[in-house]
């Protein structure tokens, strides 16, 4: 299973949940989307020879911000913009226990689904299924355990018999599996938490701290402050080379991203609740990115102080995430004032469908690129590394398409009856 370099993967069902209670904004669907295709087209790109590098991850060492820098923060942001319409729609229908049991299963969820794709990376050739089969099954077996329960009755017998047959396939794979550098009967690691264990962390912090405060934007701003403060409270620690067991990122400064969306979600729910006009809304939307451009722009000043306060994706660092998250809340308001505002339509399709389908859309990347990589057997050649790597140009254009097909292949899938929700 191919963890990728970049992504934020939101539930696939967050908006429709939530938002149609109140309202819904296209924009939201649309930004989504938006990530979505970039993260699948920037995890490719990175492996075309000869790509630009604003296409690639900035080096650890370096004081800059790529594109590719800035997709996993958008999908946090998004996370978090979607957290007042999902979970405060759950807490005003079901009450605040409902809402923090959701927000623990939702968060446990990306948790399991990130260590298990970060394993899939260092499996063994020697074990009892390859790498690409145990990381297919791996997707597939996701995919059946974390089904949308069916509206239509006569269904549910189908989808409980699919949903047993996901979770025994899951047990079954963890203990099938053999890793790089481990031993024992249990070889699954959490190495690393993966790009869906980020997102999973910054939810949970994101999610519970807005049930505690409420829809208080001054607050929850306040909090984003702190968040990033404590990554400055352990970043001494790593400096000197201490234990440290990376809460000044996961639950601190990409956190805090997260919850600066929660701000701006605060800010579009009540504006869907009391009406009044978009540009309004807008308005306050380009406030708050253009205080969190300040705020990281003024610690980025810092720099020669420490490489804490460089703009450093790889480091997980406030300055990178505060600008970030700026660059995202603007981005939606763009979106916003052109399809909520001024009422344009004519969005690609794929937006939409990458959009409301996200999570689907993600996991298919590690299925489809395991399947590929099973082909080799059959064309003595992995047949996407053969085409990425033939040129730059082509290998380009197939990492677009690549992105496109994965989003069409989503779309196909939810037709089919296939949804996923967390």
């Amino acid at each position: 299973m191919h963890g990728g370099g970049t992504g934020q993967v939101p539930s696939d069902r967050v908006s429709a949940q939530g938002a149609t209670r109140i309202g819904r904004l296209l924009s939201l669907d649309l930004l989504r989307g938006l990530v979505v295709l970039l993260m699948l087209f920037v995890n490719q790109a990175d492996s075309v020879e000869g790509a630009s590098p604003f296409l690639r991850h900035a080096p650890e060492d370096a004081d800059a911000v790529t594109l590719a820098d800035l997709v996993l923060p958008a999908f946090l942001f998004m996370v978090g913009m979607s957290i007042p319409f999902a979970v405060g729609g759950r807490r005003k229908r079901e009450g605040l226990g409902a809402a923090v049991r959701h927000v623990l299963e939702r968060g446990a969820a990306l948790l399991v689904m990130g260590v298990l794709m970060v394993n899939a990376d260092l499996a063994r050739e020697d074990g009892l299924l390859s790498p690409a089969a145990w990381g297919a099954l791996a997707v597939i077996a996701a995919v059946l355990a974390w089904q949308a329960r069916p509206g239509d009755p006569a269904r549910e017998a189908g989808w409980r018999a699919a949903r047993g047959v996901g979770i025994t396939l899951l047990v079954a794979l963890v203990f099938l599996y053999r890793g790089t550098g481990t031993s024992g009967l249990l070889q699954i690691r959490p190495h690393w938490w993966g790009i869906l264990g980020i997102v999973g962390w910054a939810y949970l912090t994101a999610a519970l701290l807005y049930l505690a405060v409420g829809e208080r934007p001054a607050v929850l701003l306040a909090l984003v402050a702190a968040l990033n403060g404590l990554y400055y409270f352990e970043a001494p620690a790593r400096a000197l080379g201490w234990p440290a067991i990376g809460l000044g990122s996961l639950v601190g400064s990409q956190a805090a991203v997260a919850l600066a969306g929660v701000v701006l979600g605060v800010m579009a729910a009540a504006h869907l609740r009391g009406g009044g006009s978009a540009w309004s809304l807008a308005g306050r939307g380009l406030g708050l990115g253009a205080l969190l451009l300040l705020a990281g722009v003024g610690l980025h000043h810092a720099r020669p102080l420490d490489p804490a306060f460089h703009y450093s994706k790889e480091n997980a660092t406030p300055p990178w995430g505060l600008v970030s998250a700026a660059a995202t809340a603007i981005a939606w308001v763009a979106l916003f004032a052109a399809a909520d505002g001024a009422g344009w339509r004519r969005w690609p399709p794929l937006l939409r469908i990458a959009g409301t389908n996200a999570l689907l859309t993600y996991l298919l990347e590690p299925l489809v690129l395991a399947l590929l990589a099973a082909s080799a057997a059959v064309f003595g050649h992995n047949p996407w590394t053969w085409l990425v790597g033939s040129s730059t140009a082509s290998g380009l254009v197939a990492a677009a398409l690549f992105a496109c097909l994965l989003a069409r292949l989503a779309g196909l899938l939810v037709r089919a009856g296939v949804r996923l929700q967390l």
